[in-house]
């Protein structure tokens, strides 16, 4: 899709934004998201209603600009003009225009034998922005649509081995260099949950690092780390019917990792960025590690095995140990498609959020109220760290509360045993990462590419 700032609309397809006090059109509210279109001397003229002008908030903006998009898509045009005016003149407003028409305009038709008609060519009327502003915006809106078409692709196309000639694209970069664990490495260097948990697969398992030095002169560097379960089979503890079918999208965290640091790389972002990769597919078959069984992790700590279908948090213990003791950040944080509980508590509108650090988790807050990409806090007192100590190893990777109580509490309670003191935070995204069910503005039906604003957010609103 090109986008450019343009000063006189060039195109027969109009969308315009409409609030209550100044619709003067029959049969039309302006209310937020409401759509009408008219023909008016060769043109069409989109008319997208914005709700009250004292009510609006960059959330807002993104629906209902997404929604002007796909109405336009409905209609089958492929060059639009966007005319911005009053209070979307601003750069705040108009980036969340542009946010949402890139959002908005998303389809994975990747594997329809016939291709959709696309929107090719649009242009912004009226805004404030430059080149460079849009360049900027354009950059993480598509790294949310690549995160997503990596969640909503085969699981046998998007395997460990694919994750990492994704990031060896990256490698490229001179300020941008990679570190690759092959299950051999993995194996040698004691990571043995990981090992495990991938050893079933006929795909390998990865332990993928990306490490961006966008700032040289600093020694500050966050590093982020992304659950990749490439397909969940639950292992031993086989997933039912009506669980198993999108299992390929275990791998959420994962494609946010590889997202962010793609834009980072391509925005040239100031700052010193770590990116991991756990990558493992949780298989059924001869060599699927065993219930039951006890397993030493990369920190030393070993651990009982009470599900072969808790194994996101065990790919993530060695990933955050081994991140912490080579790459010492300052900060760790890590995306998860961890628990079904995080559903039943928020459903599929917001994450959950772990933290050992206050400012940490009031930071990540604030950035997830700002994009839209929202979290809430969970507490992480001792008694359910307590919950995950075993009668026969260090730890076990369920908890001994009763099945199904506070587990996305006790899976965060685990993974806080794998990171020392470093100030960590963990994000749930197993509610927000898909959507089963219809496209709400700009989150489409399935991958949503969660995480990915909120965090590009995170990382440059300190620069």
């Amino acid at each position: 899709m090109d986008i450019n700032i343009s000063k006189k609309a060039r195109f027969s397809t109009l969308l315009k934004f409409v609030s209550p006090n100044e619709q003067t059109i029959p049969d039309f509210n302006a209310d937020e998201g409401e759509i009408v279109y008219r023909y008016e001397n060769h043109t069409t003229i989109i008319y997208c209603g914005t709700g009250s002008a004292d009510a609006i908030t960059t959330t807002k903006v993104r629906f209902f600009a997404a929604k002007g998009i796909q109405k336009a898509l409905d209609l089958k045009r492929t060059e639009v003009s966007i005319i911005v005016d009053g209070t979307l003149c601003s750069s705040q407003y108009s980036s969340a225009v542009i946010e949402g028409i890139i959002l908005g305009a998303y389809k994975f038709d990747k594997y329809k034998s016939e291709t959709p008609r696309r929107i090719k060519h649009l242009e912004i009327i009226g805004s404030t922005l430059n080149s460079a502003d849009l360049k900027k915006i354009k950059s993480i809106a598509c790294a949310v649509n690549y995160a997503r078409d990596l969640v909503n692709s085969n699981a046998h196309e998007i395997t460990p081995v694919f994750l990492e000639k994704e990031a060896r694209k990256l490698s490229e970069n001179k300020s941008v260099s990679l570190e690759i664990l092959t299950e051999k490495e993995i194996k040698k260097n004691g990571l043995n949950l990981l090992h495990a948990v991938g050893q079933a697969s006929p795909t390998p398992p990865r332990l993928i690092i990306i490490d961006y030095k966008g700032d040289p002169r600093s020694n500050k560097k966050v590093a982020i780390v992304g659950k990749g379960i490439t397909f969940d089979s639950g292992g031993q503890n086989l997933k039912p019917t009506g669980h198993i079918e999108p299992m390929r999208i275990d791998m959420a965290g994962a494609a946010t990792i590889l997202a962010v640091m793609r834009c980072l790389v391509e925005s040239k972002t100031r700052i010193n960025v770590t990116g991991v990769v756990a990558a493992a597919h949780n298989a059924i078959g001869s060599n699927a590690f065993f219930p039951g069984d006890v397993y030493k992790s990369y920190s030393g700590k070993t651990v009982e095995i009470l599900s072969t279908d808790a194994e996101g948090r065990l790919i993530l213990a060695d990933a955050l140990a081994y991140c912490v003791k080579k790459y010492s950040p300052d900060e760790i944080i890590d995306f998860a498609t961890l628990t079904g509980g995080i559903l039943s508590a928020l459903g599929d509108l917001i994450a959950g959020l772990f933290s050992n650090n206050e400012t940490l988790a009031q930071s990540l807050f604030s950035s997830g109220e700002i994009t839209g990409e929202r979290l809430w806090r969970f507490p992480l007192y001792k008694e359910y760290c307590d919950a995950m100590k075993s009668d026969i190893a260090d730890l076990r990777n369920l908890s001994k509360f009763k099945k199904g109580y506070a587990s996305s509490i006790t899976g965060a309670a685990f993974l806080s045993e794998f990171i020392d003191n470093t100030h960590w935070a963990h994000i749930d995204i197993a509610g927000t990462a898909y959507n089963e069910g219809q496209c709400r503005g700009d989150t489409p039906q399935y991958g949503t590419g969660f995480g990915v604003r909120l965090m590009m957010h995170y990382l440059t609103d300190r620069i």
